[in-house]
């Protein structure tokens, strides 16, 4: 009898299914008795990270996230790998060997991968009977995990291959807890020299802070000693701000990143639940004591290229005030120009409309002589035509003179 088949769920969300992945994304390798598990981070600059095509033809593959983790069969073990924004880790588990020299095989698949190793770790898991047997003048730090139901051991020192070693001496941990234990451990070291990455950007943003402020104080002295701003100083304000905006959109990344590497390796230490091993340096002690200063110096560097930032956005927006005053100071300036230039104008005009008064009426009279004089020849009193012609010159002026005052209301309403 065929079981039922379930109805599909619908109007599902294009991501509901990846995210829901998230939960059994990033599987831990799981395994139990003694086992050497090898560990290298490989860092990407300036391009995504990638898999090895030849781990996607390995037998017993299974993956998650469409490739970006992924288990398989590789040489005598189990080869697990993540793709992170930055890097790419591989995780080898092997059997048991003495002999320092990580596989060959491992290390051909990083060289493929392409990229610089960043980190590399072995552990070496043990039973918690054995003792750890190091070098002469070796000074191991020691921590009882899981509730001291494991020890680690470690010098934090690179061997001659250059890999960082660790005892985990298991007492009663099964293998689930075997395979997280090893993982915390190791995102441990990988996270600690990934956030150690902004040492470079963390100096030369030391040496950039003092040269952009031997700049921004010339500037400011500048302001402070000319009342006027000319167009040399907006460019060099101007090109101080734009080369300091660049430079902390580079840092900052890099910063920011640090902060979230620095943040999973103090959560991953907390998770280890460490106790104290007789006369031994606990694992998170001396992580502390010697990666703490290093990010404080990376906050530090990260705070002073802030408050950088923003004393040049405070030159600029100053500079920017002083412009603005004395471009108000020139636009009064011309307004009393203009001012004056029209009071001239009015009293130019006055005298001119005076005189033109003066020329209309004469011109009227002109013409009404004329006019008088041909009446004259008609018969008209010459006696009588001069006295008219006198009267007629205050009558012809004041009507001359208000057409003309009326003309420039006209024109001018307030005038």
């Amino acid at each position: 009898m065929t079981a039922a088949r379930l109805p599909a769920i619908g109007c599902e969300h294009p991501m509901r299914r990846e995210l829901h992945g998230e939960l059994h994304a990033r599987p831990s390798l799981y395994f139990d008795g003694e086992a050497d598990v090898w560990h290298c981070a490989v860092v990407f600059e300036g391009e995504p990270p990638r898999v090895p095509s030849s781990l996607l033809a390995g037998a017993g593959l299974s993956e998650s996230r469409t490739g970006r983790h992924g288990i398989t069969s590789f040489g005598e073990g189990r080869l697990k790998w993540e793709l992170h924004t930055e890097f790419a880790s591989f995780t080898l588990v092997a059997g048991a060997r003495a002999a320092p020299t990580p596989p060959s095989e491992l290390l051909a698949l990083c060289d493929e991968a392409g990229g610089l190793i960043i980190s590399a770790a072995r552990v070496m898991v043990r039973r918690g009977d054995q003792k750890v047997i190091g070098k002469a003048g070796e000074d191991f730090v020691a921590s009882k995990v899981g509730g001291g139901d494991a020890e680690v051991h470690s010098t934090f020192r690179l061997n001659e291959s250059g890999f960082v070693e660790l005892y985990l001496l298991n007492r009663t941990l099964n293998a689930y807890r075997i395979g997280r234990m090893v993982r915390r451990l190791l995102e441990i070291e990988t996270y600690r020299m990934m956030a150690l990455l902004a040492t470079p950007i963390a100096r030369e943003t030391i040496e950039k802070i003092a040269m952009f402020n031997s700049r921004l104080e010339l500037i400011t002295d500048h302001m402070r000693s000319s009342p006027k701003v000319d167009k040399s100083l907006l460019a060099e304000v101007t090109r101080l701000s734009s080369e300091v905006l660049n430079f902390s959109a580079r840092a900052r990344h890099r910063f920011g990143a640090t902060r979230a590497y620095s943040e999973l390796v103090v959560s991953r230490i907390g998770e280890l639940r460490e106790e104290r091993v007789e006369q031994r340096q606990r694992l998170g002690t001396f992580i502390d004591r010697r990666f703490q200063p290093a990010i404080r110096f990376f906050n530090a560097a990260d705070r002073r290229l802030g408050d950088l930032e923003e004393r040049v956005s405070l030159a600029g927006d100053l500079l920017r005030t002083t412009v603005q005053v004395q471009l108000e100071d020139q636009n009064a300036s011309l307004l009393t120009s203009v001012e004056e230039r029209t009071r001239a104008q009015v009293q130019i005009q006055q005298a001119v409309e005076g005189f033109s008064v003066i020329a209309i009426t004469y011109y009227a009279v002109g013409l009404a002589k004329v006019c008088i004089e041909s009446l004259t020849a008609l018969g008209l009193d010459v006696h009588l035509a001069k006295p008219a012609l006198l009267a007629l010159v205050p009558g012809v002026m004041l009507l001359v003179w208000k057409a003309v005052h009326s003309v420039r209301r006209r024109v001018t309403p307030h005038g």
